[in-house]
């Protein structure tokens, strides 16, 4: 676990010095990523627990949104995903789903977990109503979140308070859409707090979006993008500098695929801009897979103009094309099975047909997998390290699973399944990175053998190193302790308690803010 102390020549604050994979405030235990860069331990969770092996493990066991009842969270989708899950402070988390039990249409439903999956309140019914289709949440203002849902036609807004979970703004109707699609309508942060919802008119089959701020008042009023576009595959993607880029598949007459980018005040920046002029290729969830914001500030999208290809197109951040980046060709629908994710220190990862491929900000490829995983609908980063694939796998059942990368790519480190079923196909899934790094998931059946189920894991191996000795930034060196003595008497409240070397065996722990709660037997 740990290194010997010398007496004499060891120092009671011996130190390392590594890299940090978020930002560390001095006394913060230290956990030592598979990428070899360290994070603040996570509050609340066991130590012992954050020890992890190698790949992605389950942190605790699955468990049902409800322990009775068998129709809680939309159960007639088909393999759709959406974020129902929404990271908060101090790695809690919220989870909404529809239902009442017994009909998974009628209702929606809140719940908000602490770090190791406990309920922090009672369920919170966010409305009674019938005909609830899909429910997605978002972060609003310093200590808020939205949560929008369509009921029949209608998109409505409800806000809540990421402390205590009680409604805060109450619902409200934001618009009438042409349909009650799920692609047809998004919603996203803005770095400044607001929210962005935007949507496929009734009627007019109008893209439009509208702003709203942590009290739920309009910022503004509801901005046309482009009128009769009758538009599908909708995504926000909220930019580092504020601003914003709606992008989606145009299905009126002249079909293609467009973005537009717009300021933080919803001020359109430059021209619409057609990414191809093209009929459907790509339309799967989420539209979050289909662009993303490189380190540079450049703007990556899947390239739908292809449908036996797969690549991305870069634009620089004003909304300039810079180039085509091809990773493969000749499958059929090959747009499709393409996801690609930010790397934090730079560059993308992409994954197609279950290979991975490394990518600079520039699009210059630097390293590709050697051996084929699965196919992922969603793709997460692991700083230093390979990425996690989350995946639904389709022959012999159903069966949704998180797969974890070696950090050189060249084998699938371990497989972890979050839910299976012999009969029943999945209705919806999302996967969400926590602020303790640890990763939340979400898996509602179709048709629901159960309410949908909360999946805890921790995304790679990791050990506890220590105490860093001064704050640091992302991306910076950091001195962290890794040398101490334990005894029974001793209180750990300064930088110099080291969880490898100094803990005996058989010793439990948690770690809360820049205390160490431990417990074992001496002697």
């Amino acid at each position: 676990m740990g290194r010997h102390l010398v007496p004499g020549t060891d120092a009671q604050n011996q130190a390392v010095s590594v890299v940090a994979e978020t930002a560390l405030a001095a006394g913060d235990y230290a956990k030592l990523g598979a990428g070899g860069l360290v994070r603040r331990a996570a509050d609340g969770v066991p130590l012992a627990l954050q020890n992890a092996p190698a790949g992605v493990t389950a942190l605790v066991p699955a468990a049902a949104v409800e322990s009775s009842g068998s129709a809680w969270g939309r159960n007639v989708f088909s393999a759709q995903v959406f974020r129902s899950v929404l990271a908060l402070d101090n790695g809690c988390f919220a989870v909404v789903y529809s239902g009442n039990g017994s009909q998974s249409d009628i209702g929606a439903n809140l719940r908000v977990y602490g770090p190791m999956r406990v309920p922090l309140f009672s369920r919170i019914s966010v409305t009674s109503a019938s005909g609830v289709v899909g429910t997605r949440l978002a972060r609003v203002g310093s200590d808020g979140f939205a949560v929008v849902w369509l009921e029949s036609v209608s998109l409505k807004l409800a806000i809540h308070s990421a402390v205590t979970g009680a409604m805060v703004v109450p619902e409200s109707t934001l618009a009438t859409l042409a349909n009650s699609d799920n692609q047809s309508w998004n919603v996203a942060t803005l770095a400044g707090g607001d929210v962005v919802v935007a949507y496929a008119k009734n009627g007019s089959n109008d893209l439009a979006f509208k702003r709203y701020n942590a009290s739920g008042v309009l910022q503004g009023s509801e901005v046309v993008l482009e009128a009769g576009a009758n538009p599908s595959c909708v995504g926000v993607l909220p930019l580092a500098a504020g601003g914003f880029v709606l992008h989606y598949y145009r299905s009126a007459a002249a079909t293609a695929y467009r973005f537009a980018r717009f300021n933080a005040a919803g001020a359109l920046q430059g021209a619409l801009t057609t990414l191809a002029a093209v009929t459907s290729n790509r339309n799967v969830t989420p539209a979050e897979r289909n662009a993303i914001e490189l380190g540079n500030g450049n703007l990556a999208f899947v390239d739908p103009s292809s449908s036996t290809a797969a690549a991305v197109r870069l634009y620089d951040a004003a909304g300039n094309f810079l180039t085509t980046v091809l990773a493969a060709t000749g499958a059929a629908g090959m747009p499709n099975t393409v996801c690609i994710c930010p790397r934090q220190f730079g560059g993308f990862w992409l994954a197609v047909g279950g290979q991975v491929y490394e990518y600079d900000n520039a699009g210059t490829s630097l390293r590709q997998s050697v051996v084929a995983g699965f196919a992922p609908f969603m793709l997460i980063d692991r700083a230093g390290n390979g990425p996690v694939m989350v995946s639904h796998l389709v022959g012999g059942g159903f069966t949704v699973v998180l797969s974890s990368w070696s950090a050189d790519l060249s084998a699938v480190e371990n497989t972890l399944t979050l839910s299976t079923s012999s009969s029943y196909p999945l209705s919806y899934a999302w996967t969400e990175v926590l602020s303790n790094g640890m990763l939340a998931s979400v898996v509602c059946g179709q048709p629901s053998t159960g309410a949908a189920t909360i999946h805890l894991s921790v995304p790679q191996a990791a050990s506890i190193l220590g105490i860093a000795q001064e704050a640091a930034a992302a991306g910076a060196m950091v001195r962290v302790a890794t040398a101490g003595k334990f005894v029974s008497t001793q209180s750990f409240s300064g930088p110099a308690f080291d969880r490898r070397a100094a803990t005996p065996p058989g010793t439990r722990g948690v770690a809360v803010g820049n205390l160490a709660i431990l417990g074992g037997v001496a002697g």
